[in-house]
């Protein structure tokens, strides 16, 4: 009986301690004792989690390019040259024919090889558009690491319930409390990784255009400027014709109508 009651204020105290955050430590010094230590070791981790900040680094490119499947394998090369991967790839081509109008990938390259890696996607072609932010997710992260701890220390605690147990009731109990920390556990650890990873690996939305529009707008000089004139004039000339052609049909039956309507009136008139 005694050791059941035992279990039981056991069970409670581990409640206790995963709701309220205080627990001891392995050699048994509670709280109180704890705080008369020295707290140097406290503030070096202090120290060391306020120069170690957990930063998301998020980057846009928009190139104009002369050849856009040479472009994109080219991009494909240099995520590989800098350690990163391509996690997406989509291209768009004209109707008809396999000439690929534009292209849109995600790629992803180590945090640390970021600005290298944006300065050798600049130099594919002609940057239309440049972006870059910046997201501080330190506090996120470390308020994961605490919970993960916090868990970690209950779940091991329940374990060594569980072994103690004497009767089913007391057994069910923790096995159930256990379940439930350990699905919270593989969550936060879950939640953790994802973080981790965004850190540690930053994106770029790179978008590669064809540089036909952006050619455009330069000067392309007189005798150029000429041909495009007469190329203007010819397309001008082939659309009036078309539309010539598509009224002629109608131009005709208004005629036959007309001609019939005035045979009508004089026969009428000869009567």
């Amino acid at each position: 009986m005694f050791k059941k009651v035992l279990i039981s204020i056991s069970l409670i105290g581990s409640l206790a301690l995963t709701a309220c955050g205080s627990a001891t430590n392995s050699m048994g010094m509670s709280d109180s004792s704890l705080s008369s230590a020295p707290a140097t070791g406290d503030m070096m981790v202090e120290n060391k989690t306020a120069l170690d900040r957990s930063i998301i680094k998020t980057s846009s490119l928009s190139i104009r390019v002369k050849n856009v499947e040479k472009a994109i394998t080219q991009a494909q090369d240099l995520a590989t040259q800098f350690k990163g991967r391509v996690d997406d790839s989509s291209q768009y081509k004209n109707p008809g024919s396999d000439e690929s109008l534009s292209a849109n990938l995600t790629i992803r390259v180590p945090s640390a090889n970021l600005e290298k890696a944006l300065q050798s996607f600049k130099d594919l072609g002609d940057v239309e558009s440049s972006s870059i932010s910046a997201t501080d997710v330190t506090l996120q992260k470390v308020d994961l690491d605490a919970r993960v701890l916090a868990l970690t220390t209950s779940i091991d605690r329940f374990k060594q319930l569980i072994s103690a147990a004497t009767n089913t009731s007391d057994l069910i109990a923790a096995e159930t409390a256990l379940a439930e920390r350990q699905a919270e556990l593989d969550s936060l650890t879950a939640q953790l990784k994802y973080l981790s990873e965004q850190v540690d690996m930053s994106v770029i939305y790179l978008a590669l255009l064809p540089n036909d529009s952006f050619s455009a707008i330069k000067p392309i000089g007189f005798v150029a400027g000429i041909e495009k004139g007469f190329v203007a004039l010819l397309n001008a000339a082939a659309s009036l014709t078309s539309i010539l052609g598509y009224f002629i049909p109608w131009i005709i039956t208004v005629l036959i109508v007309v001609v019939v309507v005035k045979l009508i009136s004089r026969f009428r008139q000869s009567r």
